[in-house]
Formats: C-alpha cells, structure tokens, sequence
C-alpha cells in the first residue's frame, strides 16, 4: 500500500508543480525504487532499457504520420472544403449552420483524428461563418467545442493507435470499433442544435442548388476520401494500421502540392518541425510511461488494484460505472494522451478479470477521456476554443454546459451495449 501511495502521490505532486507529464512519470518510477531499493541500488540500466523498450514499437509510427496529416490538412485550406461539403449538406434547416458545425467535424474526424486539431483548424472557419450569419458568439463556440471531441473517435485516431499498443489489442478492430459511437455522438449533438435553434429561433440556410451542391463536393471530395482509404485497405488486408497512416500521409501530401497546391516546400518544412516538437513530447511520455508501467507490475500494484476491487465489486456493470466516473474525473485534469499512457496498463487487467471485452473498454475509456477534453479546469480544446472565440471562460463553460447531456447519454449507450462497438469488428474483420 505504501508503494502505492508513493507512485500515485509523486506523480500528482510532480503534474501538481508543472512538471512535463513524462518526466513526471519518470520521477515517480524514481522515487518507488529509491524507497524500496535505496538511493544507491536504483539499476540505472535497467531503466534505460525499459524507457527505450517503450518507445521501440512499429506500432507507434502512426502516431508522427496521422499527427503531420492533421497539421498539413489544417495549413492546407481543407477546413473550408471540409466546411462547404458540410454546407451544402445540411446547411438548409433551421440552425443550419450549427448541424453544418458538426458534420464537418465528423468528416474532419477523418483526417486528423485530433480534438484539438479540430477546434484549432476547422474552429475558426466554423465560428466565423456562424457568427456572421446571426448565431450568438457563445453558442458558436460551444458547438465547435463539443463537436470536436468526435475527432479522436471516428477513425483515424491518436488515442485509439495508443490504446491498441499499450493493451495490445487489434488496432484495426478499435477503429472499427469507434465507427458507430462517433456517428452516434455527432447526431446526438445535431437534435440538441436542432432544439436550441429552434427556441432561439436562429436563422434557416438558404436552399443549395444542384450545380452549388456538386461544386462544393468536387472541390472537397478528395481529402475526405482519406477515412476511406485506410478504413478500406485495412479491411482489405492491402496494408496495416500503421502502414495505412502512411499511406493515407502520401495521398494527402499528393492532395495538398499536386492537386490544390496550397502548401509550399517551405511551409512542409515548417510542418515537419512542430510535428517533430509534437511526436518528440509524446515519445518522452511513452518513454516514462512504459518505465512507469514496469514499476507497476515489478511491485505487484496491479495484482493488488485487481484483487481487491475483485473481492469488493460484485458485477461488471458496477465496475464499469465506478471507472466511468472514474476516467470523467481524471479527464478533467490530466489531457487524454497522458492519461491513456498511465491508466491503460492499470485497467486492461482489471477488465480482463471481469470479462470486460478489451476493445469495447478501449472504446469506452477514450470517449470518456475525449469529454474531459471540454470539461475544467484543464480543458486543452475548452481553452483552445476559448482563445480563437475571444469570449470570456464562464460565457463559453455556461454555453457549452447543456452539450455534455448527449455526450453522455451516448457514452452511457456506449458502455452498457457492447454491440455498439463490438457489431462491426465481428462482421467485418
């Protein structure tokens, strides 16, 4: 129990301080074995091998392809493609605009597989059509804020390559898997637009014309063509998840220099820095987590964690309300990469005690982390948003509060019917 307490407690104390979440990791692996070992018997060596160990993954080469896809389709103008498509679609209804806010995020979903590549590409573009069209500044937000979460979910997706490494699970069948939830949380969000703008009364969106409607898809039909791609030459058995992510990388570069010619050589390079600076922050955190991990199961936490909720939980359901709330809690603090690195070896086996399906809990643990990306006090998208809006932060949390009730009526859907996730792996892998 003391080690316990030491790994659980140095690691809040040292995210507490402002301390990169990596090298929090690190420092409470450090601080466990120089208790139980002493300062001077810590095997430096073997932590280097576990830290690299944990970055020594083929897997985990999507992770730099789907990030530099994200950064290159949002300096490329396909948010505005993205958005006409969305336009033309369901534009032409009441708070047409605030739908139109949603359905392009699914599509974008697509592409980046970031919360946050959604709110800082699409969010913008989205908020400013909005706001000129009559639609309050604070709703417009809310609407980018919620509809962003359905980015890490519809594949693509960051969070599910991280979770399939971790637990070592088909990456394939999460992504599969995370189809018919992010549908579900898109649609749920258009009937809470379509009953707010009705009672506010916002405006209706002029009807497209035939040859309106197939400009806007000719113009943008090439990137969303993406998604389909990698969803399609996985299921094909053409290529696997990784390999997809830089296939999908190829077309996009073709897409963005040959066809729209958007991009210049130097703007690529600018590109490949921040992703660089991006992949660089997440191999330091795989690295920690992966000796983080270790320590874990050296010091039998796991086995402790899963005995003792074993004999005090009666049922799966309950155990899966109990981390539901669980994860909504520590999503509210800690961003969702991190937190997948630190949960994702604890959980997979209590899970497996219960006979929780794997990739469904995958399924379940990311929706409920993508949710405490919109929820304070550490909302990264709510303060995302919140800077590009230029509101006030209680203006946007008030507007955004109602937001949260089909999330979690999907989440909720999500966890206690499995088919929802688990239908389409088993039909078509």
């Amino acid at each position: 129990m003391i080690i316990f307490a030491a790994l659980f407690g140095t690691l809040l104390v040292l995210l507490f301080l402002g301390v990169s979440v990596g090298l929090s990791l690190i420092g409470a692996s450090l601080a466990v074995l120089a208790y139980a070992r002493g300062l001077g018997e810590i095997p430096f060596e073997m932590l280097a091998q576990r830290t690299l160990y944990g970055v020594n993954s083929f897997t985990l080469l999507a992770i730099p392809a789907f990030l530099l896809i994200g950064r290159l389709m949002n300096d490329s103008g396909i948010a505005d493609r993205v958005f006409n498509i969305a336009r033309a679609i369901v534009g032409p209804v009441r708070g047409g605009l605030g739908h139109v806010n949603v359905l392009s995020s699914m599509l974008f979903a697509g592409m980046s597989g970031s919360a946050v590549a959604d709110a800082g590409g699409l969010g913008p573009v989205q908020m400013k059509a909005m706001e000129k069209d009559g639609y309050v500044r604070g709703f417009a937000a809310a609407v980018t804020v919620s509809s962003s979460t359905i980015g890490p979910i519809i594949p693509p997706s960051i969070a599910a390559v991280i979770y399939g490494a971790i637990a070592n699970v088909s990456i394939a069948a999460v992504f599969i898997g995370s189809i018919l939830p992010g549908i579900l949380m898109g649609v749920s969000l258009m009937v809470l637009v379509a009953i707010i703008s009705h009672r506010r009364k916002y405006p209706v969106g002029p009807r497209v014309d035939l040859r309106t409607f197939a400009t806007a898809i000719g113009r943008g039909i090439l990137p969303i063509l993406t998604p389909v791609i990698i969803i399609a030459g996985i299921l094909s058995g053409l290529f696997t998840p990784t390999e997809a992510s830089a296939v999908a990388l190829v077309y996009c570069m073709a897409v963005a220099f040959l066809v729209y010619r958007t991009i210049t050589l130097r703007q690529f390079w600018v590109i490949c820095l921040e992703t660089a600076k991006d992949t660089a922050t997440l191999l330091l955190i795989i690295a920690g987590s992966a000796l983080y991990a270790w320590v874990l199961a050296r010091y039998q936490v796991n086995t402790q964690i899963v005995d003792f909720l074993s004999n005090n939980i009666g049922n799966k359901y309950l155990l899966l309300i109990l981390l539901n709330v669980f994860l909504l809690v520590v999503g509210c603090f800690i961003d969702a990469v991190p937190a997948l690195f630190m949960l994702t070896p604890l959980l997979v086996p209590l899970i497996a005690k219960f006979g929780i399906d794997p990739v469904h809990f995958g399924v379940v643990m990311i929706i409920n982390l993508m949710i405490g990306l919109i929820t304070p006090p550490v909302g990264t998208v709510l303060f995302t948003v919140q800077k590009v809006a230029d509101i006030p932060f209680g203006v946007l949390v008030k507007e955004v509060a109602p937001f949260y009730i089909p999330l979690f009526v999907v989440l909720l859907l999500v966890t206690f019917v499995p088919w929802l996730v688990l239908g389409l792996p088993g039909l078509l892998l």
